[in-house]
């Protein structure tokens, strides 16, 4: 192998905030002192907060600026002019939008290795499912990051078994929070997570049970993009009626932004839910805010992976989640959490029912559970396959480091 870096290219539809945009991040700077490697990302559309945070950590960062709606062909000769005066050894796409714009470009540039990268979970139609299965022969290998979204492009015959690599996203482990513990909340944290830990009197959350209904607030969290597959007019409504009954004390916090979010604020308005829901918008860091909270329910109509839900699981969070896609690999039902069908609003409502009525110390338990279970989506574990993908051989791992 040459002593020369090997030049690797991260093709993304957007750099602004969100769950490929995390991973990307945490990657980044897994790679940024890997010798081996000379990273550059290209962002097809519009940056943002991850671009800003990425270029801050010295991460070469293009953002293009470009509408990265299917097909533009614009963007493809434009790829391909950048691809010939870096020459890279390796492209890897991820998205639907870079896996078609990047992975043809890739192919007419002559890169050695094109990678490919199902990030959803694919509900194609005919149409699309052939147009995929056009793209998917522009690369050498087509990831999937669950088994459930392998399992579907199969089906859909967009790609051949053999070709199809599962890489589970990666998770920091660096920091495994304490549930309620106040030493996570920072100092400049939003008033209303103190609101809640001093109407909780930072309570024993092993006491929580049965005395929940003695004015403590017992709080529902959800962090994502408002944006329609999430299913919150359903969670936002299932909301609504367990607070009819005399449930006052109970609060549902989103911690995200989108393009819903007018369209659910009046939802809120309308149901007389103002004071129990609350917005919160984008946040940086989610984490604080997942250890104020009780409990992380998520209803999408379908999850390719979920890094929101091993978020909240590292926190020790009960989680109720979708069955749908890949959270029913991450969750074992009834045990790390609840799986609910979200076409079924009566599962989701008996779910959130039963947490709350739940005695304390098994909410406990069901969380401790969740925060050993995700251990194997380390972001260690997810670098090391991910050189198994690209041929680069992997850093030596102290002894006393462990995989799992």
């Amino acid at each position: 192998m040459s002593d020369s870096p090997i030049k690797l290219i991260r093709i993304v539809p957007l750099l602004d905030f969100g769950g490929l945009e995390q991973r990307v991040h945490l990657t980044a700077k897994s790679l940024k002192n890997n010798r081996m490697i000379d990273l550059g990302i290209i962002a097809l559309g519009q940056g943002g907060a991850k671009e800003r945070s990425l270029r801050s950590e010295g991460v070469l960062v293009q953002v293009m600026n470009h509408s990265i709606r299917i097909p533009n062909l614009v963007l493809i000769f434009r790829l391909i002019k950048i691809f010939k005066k870096t020459k890279p050894h390796i492209i890897h796409t991820s998205g639907a939008e870079a896996n078609f714009h990047g992975l043809v470009a890739a192919k007419i540039s002559g890169i050695p290795l094109r990678i490919g990268e199902e990030i959803g979970f694919p509900n194609h139609s005919f149409f699309w499912a052939c147009l995929f299965k056009l793209v998917y022969l522009n690369a050498n290998k087509v990831l999937a990051i669950s088994e459930s979204v392998k399992q579907r492009l199969i089906a859909l015959g967009e790609v051949k078994a053999n070709k199809v690599e599962v890489i589970y996203n990666p998770l920091d482990m660096g920091c495994m929070f304490a549930k309620n513990t106040i030493s996570v909340v920072s100092s400049n944290l939003d008033s209303r997570i103190y609101q809640v830990f001093n109407r909780k009197n930072m309570r024993d959350f092993s006491r929580i049970g049965t005395q929940v209904n003695q004015g403590k607030t017992f709080v529902f969290i959800i962090t994502c993009r408002l944006v329609p597959i999430k299913n919150l007019k359903t969670l936002i409504n299932v909301f609504g009626e367990i607070c009819k009954d005399k449930r006052d004390f109970l609060q549902l916090w989103l911690v995200g932004d989108g393009p819903q979010r007018g369209l659910l604020e009046l939802l809120v308005k309308d149901l007389g839910l103002v004071s129990q829901v609350i917005f919160f918008g984008f946040i940086q860091d989610v984490k604080p805010y997942l250890t104020a909270a009780d409990a992380f329910v998520l209803p999408s109509f379908s999850e390719g992976f979920s890094n929101s839900l091993v978020e909240a699981m590292q926190c020790g969070l009960p989680c109720i989640v979708t069955n749908q896609g890949g959270p029913g690999e991450i969750i074992i039902d009834c045990e790390s959490g609840y799986l609910i069908d979200p076409y079924q609003p009566g599962q989701l409502k008996d779910a959130m029912v039963k947490l709350i009525e739940m005695d304390g110390s098994m909410r406990k338990k069901i969380g401790q559970i969740a925060q050993i279970s995700i251990r194997k989506y380390s972001l260690q574990n997810h670098m090391v396959r991910l050189m198994e993908i690209y041929n680069i051989p992997s850093p030596k791992i102290p002894m006393n480091t462990p995989l799992l």
